[in-house]
């Protein structure tokens, strides 16, 4: 048990260590200032939105502000009555040059691929970059240059971006929403071979999109990402990160149950398109949960005469590593609230994260925006349910 302890509680430590500096870089690098170009491709800004967030407006104007030159934006809706049509109408009167689309219900596929690939079509051939991007996220002037830049410059045909939440209030679930997007960035940036694209900040050259027949390949899946994330390393393709093109979430009183099911897309995502990712991030639960939860009991069990001093004082330094690499995270994303809200928004984290991941494994599709997608292998879809 304390051998067990040690290499449980170091191995811990250790990627949170690994996490941290690798978020305390990507930090730094969304800083730094755009690429300025003296030809920019001509490239088309393609927005799916659905819903009603309460972030929606404020964050499609800041992508009609981009100061990209040329930038062609185009929003897509799936009927001309929903309230995300409503206020694309609404912004057209501000921004003249702004195209909405109405794509229609999906059928085969998620209804965001339908979203994204009608906008496409509408782009034109002319269009060299299609970018694409999440309508609740505040974007700076300088994110589509940033997330054009790497592939302008020939380094890649793809490139990607992610985000990161800023609490607004010290509710658990808040801390918690913002402390999981802060790993899944960091994951990002982890090492080249774990970046993915991330169909809330993407870009494709258009030519090799046609060429590899991704209009043919989303029209059979039911998510836009993580489908090229099992596609991609077989074609010999890289994505790469841009740091700078970093979208910004203000959360405020967070949703458990909007919270939950954003988790469980997440974790559903990875089963049906990256399998062996997500067969991998079963362990993350136990990376989590274990070692903390041991070396407290082996703690109290020093003061009751169970456990040796040595090892009980072996627990008690390892627990204060894991809340001082917790606190330099806190630091990171600026969470309000006391250092033990904190922590127990890391625990919330970690144990629903194990609930959630339990419940993927029996599962046989998705339930997004009020449609139900019977899902099989590398993210077809089977069966489509409104609800």
């Amino acid at each position: 048990m304390l051998w067990f302890l040690l290499i449980g509680g170091v191995v811990q430590c250790l990627l949170l260590l690994w996490l941290l500096r690798t978020g305390r870089r990507l930090n730094r690098e969304s800083r730094l200032a755009a690429p300025r170009r003296q030809r920019w491709p001509s490239a088309a800004l393609i927005v799916p939105a659905a819903g009603e967030h309460p972030m929606m407006q404020a964050a499609l104007r800041s992508l009609l502000m981009q100061d990209y030159p040329g930038l062609l934006p185009i929003f897509v809706t799936a009927t001309e009555d929903e309230p995300a049509a409503g206020l694309v109408r609404e912004l057209q009167k501000e921004f003249p040059g702004l195209r909405h689309v109405v794509a229609g219900k999906a059928e085969g596929c998620g209804q965001k691929n339908h979203n994204s690939l009608a906008g496409i079509t509408a782009a034109g051939d002319a269009v060299e970059l299609l970018l694409f991007c999440d309508s609740t996220h505040l974007a700076r002037p300088d994110f589509a240059r940033h997330l054009a830049a790497p592939v302008a410059d020939g380094q890649s045909d793809f490139s990607t971006g992610y985000h990161t939440v800023l609490p607004r209030d010290s509710s658990l679930v808040t801390l918690a929403y913002a402390f999981c997007v802060q790993l899944m960035r960091y994951l990002q940036g982890l090492t080249p071979s774990f970046t993915q694209p991330w169909g809330g900040a993407m870009c494709i050259r258009r030519s090799v999109f046609e060429h590899m027949g991704l209009r043919r390949f989303w029209q059979k899946n039911v998510v836009d990402d993580c489908s090229l994330a099992g596609l991609l390393p077989g074609l010999g393709k890289r994505v790469i990160l841009c740091p700078g093109a970093l979208l910004h979430t203000e959360a405020e009183q967070h949703s458990f149950r909007v919270w939950r099911a954003w988790m469980d897309r997440q974790v559903l995502f990875l089963k049906f398109c990256v399998p062996s990712q997500w067969l991998l991030l079963g362990g993350l639960p136990l990376v989590m949960i274990l070692p903390p939860l041991l070396a407290a009991g082996a703690v109290i069990g020093m003061f009751c005469g169970l456990v040796s001093p040595a090892a009980g004082l072996l627990a008690f330094v390892l627990l204060l590593w894991l809340v001082l690499l917790l606190h330099g995270w806190r630091c990171q994303v600026g969470a309000p609230g006391s250092l033990w809200r904190w922590l127990a928004a890391y625990a919330l984290s970690a144990a629903l994260f194990a609930e959630v991941y339990l419940r993927t494994i029996p599962a046989r599709g998705i339930l997004w925006h009020g449609i139900w997608y019977r899902v099989g292998r590398g993210g077809r879809v089977l069966e489509t349910r409104r609800q």
